[in-house]
Parts: C-alpha cells; sequence; structure tokens
C-alpha cells in the first residue's frame, strides 16, 4: 500500500514541475518580449531625436546661404551679416523695440543692418526683399523647433508613463541622446535638456522672468 502511494505521487510532482516550470518560461518569455518592445521604441524615438536636432541647425547653415543668392548681397558676405540674418531668423530682434522684423522702416533688425552696412540706408526696396526673405525663413525654422519639442513631449511622455515602464527605462540607462553643435558632444539626460533648449526672442524671455511685458508698438 505504500509503495503504491509512492508511485501515485511521483506524477504528481512530476505536473507541478513541469507546470511551474512552464509558467517559469512563459513569464520570461513575456518579460523579454516587453523589454525588447520598450527597448526598440526608445531607440526608434532616441534615433529620430538624434537626427531632428542637426537638421534644425541645418535650417539655420542653409538659411544663410539661400540669403545672399535670393536677396543678391552676396558683397556684403561676412560673418557680422552672418550673425545678423541668423539672429533675425532665431527672432532675437522681433519684439525688443516692438518693431517686428517684417515691418521694415524701423526696428531693432533694421538698426542693426543699417549700423553694420550704412550704405543700406534708403534702400527700401532692398530692405523689403531681406525683410521678406527673413519672416519666411523665420517661420520655416519656427515649424522646426515645433516638431523637436513635439517628438521631446513625445519621447518624455513614453519614458515616464507607467511605474513599470519608468523603473526599466531607467534601470537601462535610457535617455543615450547625442546632441553636438559644433565641436561640442553632450550625451544622455544633458543632451535632452539641449534639444528641450528652444531659441526664443529677447523680448520673450524677460517677459517670462519678470511676469511683465511692453506694450505692443504697431508698426508705422
Amino acid at each position: 500500500m505504500k509503495n503504491r502511494n509512492e508511485r501515485g505521487t511521483v506524477p504528481v510532482l512530476l505536473i507541478i514541475a513541469v507546470v511551474v516550470l512552464g509558467s517559469l518560461f512563459a513569464v520570461g518569455v513575456s518579460l523579454y518580449s516587453y523589454a525588447n518592445e520598450v527597448r526598440n521604441e526608445l531607440v526608434r524615438q532616441e534615433t529620430a531625436l538624434n537626427a531632428q536636432y542637426p537638421d534644425n541647425q541645418n535650417e539655420l547653415a542653409n538659411y544663410e546661404v539661400s540669403f545672399y543668392e535670393q536677396t543678391g548681397l552676396a558683397n556684403l558676405k561676412s560673418e557680422k551679416m552672418d550673425k545678423i540674418i541668423s539672429d533675425a531668423v532665431k527672432g532675437r530682434y522681433e519684439g525688443v523695440d516692438g518693431q517686428p522684423v517684417e515691418h521694415g522702416q524701423g526696428g531693432a533688425f533694421f538698426s542693426a543692418m543699417v549700423e553694420a552696412y550704412p550704405d543700406l540706408r534708403g534702400q527700401l526696396d532692398v530692405y523689403d526683399k531681406i525683410a521678406s526673405f527673413v519672416s519666411a525663413g523665420r517661420e520655416a525654422y519656427k515649424a522646426k523647433q515645433s516638431k523637436l519639442l513635439d517628438m521631446v513631449r513625445a519621447y518624455e511622455n513614453y519614458r515616464q508613463i507607467g511605474w513599470v515602464r519608468h523603473l526599466f527605462v531607467d534601470w537601462i540607462g535610457y535617455p543615450s541622446l547625442r546632441a553636438q553643435i559644433g565641436t561640442q558632444v553632450v550625451r544622455g539626460p544633458e543632451a535632452l535638456a539641449q534639444m528641450e533648449l528652444i531659441v526664443t526672442t529677447e523680448a520673450t524671455s524677460q517677459a517670462y522672468q519678470t511676469g511683465q511685458m511692453k506694450p505692443l508698438v504697431a508698426p508705422k
């Protein structure tokens, strides 16, 4: 009787062991599948961000080249002029004295141009051509920056939403982004912070810092 009970116990233990091992295997496969899916999505988003960030910089570089071609001012090509038009497309002149860059016959942008190149004074047709080109460039650059911010927001949401995913993402060491400006390269969280740094106007920055904004001035 005892031997029969022992023989009956062996298959039961074997079945239990098989069930436990099978469950562990299924859990392991599920965890691997989840981890692989999360990692692949992180790689996909970071690859896109790593490509978009220098593309925004290329937008400015190509804009400067096109500026001289489209306005016919190749004779004014210089580092000083490069900085003026780069600042203009970033919006650093707009709002400083209440004069948008599009409305040319005054304002900080026009003043900077005339100060650097006095011969431009009085050439309103040339200035209007410049102002139109700068305005279009600003819109294109703004669209690039907005796209980058949307991508960063989606990436942050994916990393932060869900306790399990958030812990897993931190554990495997993300973000591992790469941002390069000239010869300087930053990685990880510093790269993410750099991508979130959007160029804005001086007046806008001051308004956020002080909580006050100068009244708008209608263009003349």
